[in-house]
């Protein structure tokens, strides 16, 4: 049993370091801890709407002026958070009531809350917070499960059930000026109740000190409190206040107009995109669900930044900033050393201009990213680039800066030996003289470790302009591709890399199903990139496109083709191939016109009846095609009549796709189809 002594008296309004490990080791609570301002001198912010000090979590902005706690009931603490808070003497600390409950009662008079304390301790033995300057108290409990806040009336006051979505002081200032004490010292654990053992101890204290039937929100106010969820949660207000929910329902559930909405293949409804606010259908932190495949895999944050949510507690400590007085212009006042300083325009343009590895292709930067499907070439494109790297040589017309590679062969060491074979033999050149380091094995860069360690390798082996990760799947094992979470911690570790040796990290990657929409996974890959590569097939014809440069222009292709050339014999004297790449001029706007294979019936329909309307000349009108579609496709007399929904899906389709060319609003067919 811990003893509860501390050595010195703590002087501050708020809670101890001590009491803050107490809470978050001891009773392991971390997540439900927040602070809450003690000191009852302290000034509140002008831009809050907090009434009072020192009862609902709150913390000191930038200007050290008190501010409430935005969305304190979703927010889960962290030991960094509890570091933080515990630093400051004027912190009390507030729990909230999700797992420890709290019996609150609120009785002013002496009798009856003596009889109530002594009606409780004579069923249970549980922790009890007081104050001296007054008979009430609070006990708390350890309670899992689904709870709301429960009341009783009593003859001179009430008792008060504290569950989800509340909070109490456990350590800190009252109102008063008093200190809040427990009554054995901080308690070294929380003894637990059943819900059933705590129904039947309110029932009991129901029927002793009540004077008329206890409340229970959840029973007797369920569509209030889900009312009261939805109004105390900030996303729901956004989504109410731009005026995209559709409907709601008496659970709490509120149907939405999903952002990626055109993106849908199919109609299905107003119900198909759902928000849960904080706290109903089980999910304590709100979540977003939609029913489409599109995006059945996005993440909360993902809809949060599509409808466009700013997190209110990401700008407290902005308030703060918009009272500090600007500087006078003209005068040389101290300028604080701000990481992100303002300067003036004519000092900016001077800047050098970024520098290039290869100029128009890849940028001296952080990361890229090439992708294509299996098999696309895009393993010999990236090797054609290293290798013009590492001979300083001049690559498609254009100088690359010299400097050295590391190639991780994570997919296929031996593919990749080859592939240096093939290269060394055609080009005659001796690859002891190539300045190319290889890494034959696949680290694993969700492992924090695996990620220093290849860092420290680099630098051993004396460090690098370029690391091609090849490919990216394979360096991220058993990681979910279309997570931020995950392929954010991949990328972290990646940018880890660079700052270690200073290298671009280059990622190969696939593409996605539909090739059309980029590489394939986490969407948030594409923002992370500082260059972007497309390389495309059809047959024999290959190209690669500069689809993002973050500081210069896009759109730069590349087209290339591939020739199998003999390496060597194995023990069978049977021949072992690979294949060299070869420079051509062709490009990617033709080959993804006549990759493009056309989808389904209803799409081969559009162009044979294209084809049939243009042969009177001219383009065809949009409208005028969508008719002549529609009322050739078949219709079930028994079904929603959905035919000129699906004429025009597919005619968008093909247009996006290049088969079909618009003129103004006459659409014809592509010459090359």
């Amino acid at each position: 049993m811990m003893t509860n002594i501390i050595p010195m008296p703590f002087k501050g309004a708020g809670a101890s370091r001590e009491d803050w490990l107490h809470f978050d080791v001891l009773l392991g609570l971390t997540a439900d801890l927040l602070p809450v301002v003690s000191n009852l001198n302290a000034t509140i912010s002008p831009n809050s709407a907090m009434q009072g000090l020192g009862k609902t979590p709150s913390q000191y902005n930038g200007n050290r002026q008190v501010v409430g706690f935005s969305q304190w009931t979703r927010h889960q603490a962290t030991g960094q958070d509890i570091e933080k808070w515990s630093r400051d003497p004027d912190y009390g600390i507030c729990l909230q009531t999700r797992r420890i409950r709290a019996l609150d009662v609120d009785v002013p008079d002496v009798d009856q809350s003596e009889a109530i304390r002594d009606f409780i301790a004579a069923r249970f033995r549980l922790p009890l917070r007081a104050r001296s300057n007054s008979s009430k108290f609070l006990v708390v409990i350890d309670c899992p499960g689904e709870l709301y806040k429960r009341k009783i009336k009593t003859a001179h006051g009430i008792i008060e059930l504290l569950a989800t979505g509340q909070q109490f002081v456990a350590v800190g200032t009252h109102t008063s000026g008093v200190r809040y004490e427990w009554g054995d010292g901080l308690p070294d654990e929380i003894p637990t109740l059943s819900i059933a053992q705590l129904d039947l101890l309110w029932a009991d204290l129901a029927t002793e000190f009540g004077i008329e039937a206890p409340t229970e929100s959840i029973a007797s106010s369920k569509a209030q409190k889900l009312s009261d969820v939805a109004q105390n949660d900030p996303v729901a207000q956004h989504l109410m206040d731009k005026q995209l929910v559709v409907r709601t329902e008496r659970d709490g559930r509120m149907h939405v107009t999903c952002p990626w909405e055109s993106e849908h293949t199919t109609d299905t409804g107003d119900t198909s995109t759902t928000y849960w606010p904080a706290h109903t259908g089980g999910y304590v932190m709100g979540h977003f669900k939609c029913l489409h495949a599109h995006c059945e895999h996005r993440e909360d944050a993902e809809f949060l930044d599509a409808i466009g949510y700013v997190d209110p507690s990401l700008l407290a400590e902005f308030e703060a900033i918009a009272d500090t007085p600007a500087a006078l212009s003209g005068l040389p006042a101290e300028t604080p050393n701000f990481k992100f300083k303002v300067e003036p325009a004519h000092l900016f343009t001077q800047h050098p201009t970024p520098p290039w590895i290869i100029k128009g292709v890849l940028p001296r930067a952080e990361m890229a990213v090439v992708y294509g499907d299996s098999g696309s070439g895009k393993t010999f494109f990236i090797l054609d680039l290293s290798i013009a790297i590492a001979q300083g040589a001049e690559w498609r017309g254009i100088q690359a800066k010299k400097g050295r590679v590391v190639y991780v062969a994570a997919e296929g060491a031996a593919g990749f030996r080859n592939r240096l074979k093939a290269y060394a033999h055609e080009h005659q050149i001796d690859l002891a003289s190539l300045n190319i380091g290889v890494i034959s094995a696949a680290p694993n860069m969700m492992e924090k470790a695996d990620a220093v360690d290849v860092a420290k390798s680099i630098v051993y082996s004396g460090g690098a302009d370029i690391v091609v990760l090849d490919t990216f799947a394979q360096v991220m094992p058993g990681a979910n591709e279309n997570s931020g979470e995950d392929v954010g911690k991949a990328l972290a570790h990646c940018k880890g890399i660079h700052r270690a040796t200073g290298a671009m990290v280059i990622l190969v990657h696939h593409s996605g199903k539909d090739s059309s929409r980029g590489a394939r996974g986490w969407s948030g890959l594409r923002a992370a990139a500082d260059c972007e590569i497309e390389v495309i097939r059809s047959n024999d014809d290959r190209a690669a496109t500069v689809t993002k440069l973050k500081d210069g222009e896009d759109g730069a292709e590349f087209g290339f083709s591939l020739r199998t050339v003999v390496v060597g014999f194995d023990d069978d004297d049977d021949e072992i191939t690979s294949c060299v790449l070869e420079h051509n001029e062709g490009g990617a706007k033709a080959l993804k016109t006549k990759k493009k294979a056309l989808k389904g019936d209803v799409q081969k329909l559009v162009v044979s009846t294209l084809n049939d309307m243009t042969e009177l000349g001219g383009g065809v009108d949009r409208e005028e095609l969508i008719d002549a579609v529609a009322s050739a496709l078949d219709h079930d007399e028994s079904k929603d009549d959905r035919r000129a929904f699906r004429a025009k899906r597919a005619i968008d389709g093909l247009r996006d796709a290049g088969v079909l060319l618009a003129n103004g609003c006459k659409l014809s067919v592509a010459d090359n189809v």
